[in-house]
């Protein structure tokens, strides 16, 4: 294991769990074995016979696509045969600057400026290259555009005469390339092979954990009952561990909060203590209170809105900003030409729907949060741009399990034929 997870001894427990408990890349990936596996004898299998590849790797956010892909990347056995290159689409301005990316990442000589001297410039390396290329794409349905020629060109590559290049590209969705490259699959040679991450299950994000805290030596922080708790209730509703881990620091967090607060209560009263009596005081004090229960259960109450009682349907509680938030969105896509809809325009109507209603509106810190737990759920799913108020929001779901989901009939309807509320 990499020495920056063991234990300091200079921080105290808490401190080394919420370390541990990151999404910072990893040497050790629970629950992906079999996936590492099948990538890694893909990669050696083409890298034995210099032979181009493709790969389109799907699974919602939190499964593990980009660990997996990340701690491949860095492996020494790769490493030295191949030339490596990630992107991340989402960096990238618009669909035809991935090419101009490409360039700069594999510092090619461009004769124009064009995306078609871009895109020359890159076959030309393709065809000549002393190495093979290994080209990670990922979040690649960003480049997806109506006539999809960007991502058939890409697909193309690996096909073209004296290419040696293997082609990753990474989606949530599983049917992007039946939707979107339904050419590819025409052509055999071209058919990228699909690999799908499954959301994370109960067990499995228990192991996350385990594995995580044992490498700091802070397993004792979580009593086995509050991981059963925690995994429950995220691989019900998305099995992102992410997510899980997100939620994890915020348990130690209170758990350290409350503990501190029991000290100042404590020493208030070893004050007026004597002698051996002071001493047990100060001894009970250093003990570490590990998580509990209701910590647990407090933190996702907040993250999920719903109910304590964990036996109750998840979805059936969607909490009022939430469904306010899916309304308005439905309410743009139904009358708006553009598709296209941002964070700050979409918390613009909605605090127009909330006013018509006299709900207090959330602001727009708040409402990005609502909008984050949302796409945990997997209904819609954010594009990162720098500013929050530029993110794009799209909708996943088609609105009628949307409908489905929100179960609050009169509201949605109301909602619905309020488009006064679109006013510019």
């Amino acid at each position: 294991s990499n020495a920056n997870n063991l234990p300091s001894p200079s921080r105290n427990k808490y401190q080394n769990a919420r370390r541990v408990l990151n999404s910072a890349e990893t040497q050790n990936l629970p629950g992906r074995e079999s996936q590492l596996q099948e990538l890694r004898e893909f990669f050696s299998n083409h890298l034995e016979s210099q032979t181009s590849g493709s790969l389109y790797v799907s699974g919602q956010p939190g499964t593990g696509k980009t660990a997996c892909l990340s701690l491949l990347l860095r492996d020494p056995d790769f490493s030295k045969r191949l030339q490596r290159v990630y992107i991340n689409c989402t960096s990238i301005a618009s669909v035809g600057a991935v090419y101009k990316k490409l360039c700069t990442e594999l510092q090619l000589k461009v004769s124009g400026r064009t995306e078609r001297d871009h895109l020359e410039a890159i076959q030309r390396h393709l065809k000549t290259a002393k190495r093979m290329l290994l080209l990670v794409l990922d979040e690649i349905d960003q480049l997806c555009t109506s006539r999809q020629e960007v991502l058939y060109t890409i697909f193309e590559w690996p096909a073209l005469p004296g290419s040696r290049i293997l082609l990753v590209g990474i989606a949530n969705s599983l049917d992007l390339t039946d939707r979107a490259l339904m050419r590819l699959n025409a052509r055999c040679e071209l058919k990228p092979r699909l690999m799908h991450f499954p959301p994370y299950s109960k067990q499995q994000i228990v192991e996350i954990f385990k594995s995580r805290l044992a490498e700091a030596e802070v397993l004792d922080v979580f009593p086995p009952v509050t991981l059963q708790l925690l995994a429950a209730k995220v691989s019900a509703i998305s099995g992102d561990v992410r997510r899980a881990l997100d939620i994890g620091r915020r348990v130690v967090e209170i758990a350290e909060q409350q503990k501190r607060d029991g000290e100042k209560e404590f020493n208030m009263k070893a004050l007026q203590l004597e002698g051996k009596d002071a001493v047990e005081a100060k001894e009970k004090q250093d003990t570490l209170k590990p998580v509990q229960v209701t910590q647990v259960a407090a933190v996702l109450n907040k993250v999920y809105g719903a109910s304590q009682n964990l036996e109750e349907d998840i979805e059936a509680s969607f909490p009022l900003q939430q469904k306010l938030m899916l309304c308005t969105l439905v309410l743009m896509l139904r009358n708006e030409r553009n598709k296209d809809i941002s964070m700050g325009r979409l918390h613009e109507v909605y605090r127009r729907v909330c006013a018509k209603r006299n709900i207090l509106a959330l602001d727009q810190a708040e409402f990005t949060g609502t909008v984050d737990l949302v796409e945990t759920r997997g209904i819609l799913r954010i594009m990162r741009k720098k500013e929050p108020r530029l993110h794009k929001v799209l909708l996943q779901w088609d609105e009628e399990e949307v409908h489905a989901a929100l179960s609050d009939k009169q509201l949605i309807a109301s909602i619905l034929s309020d488009t006064a509320c679109l006013s510019k």
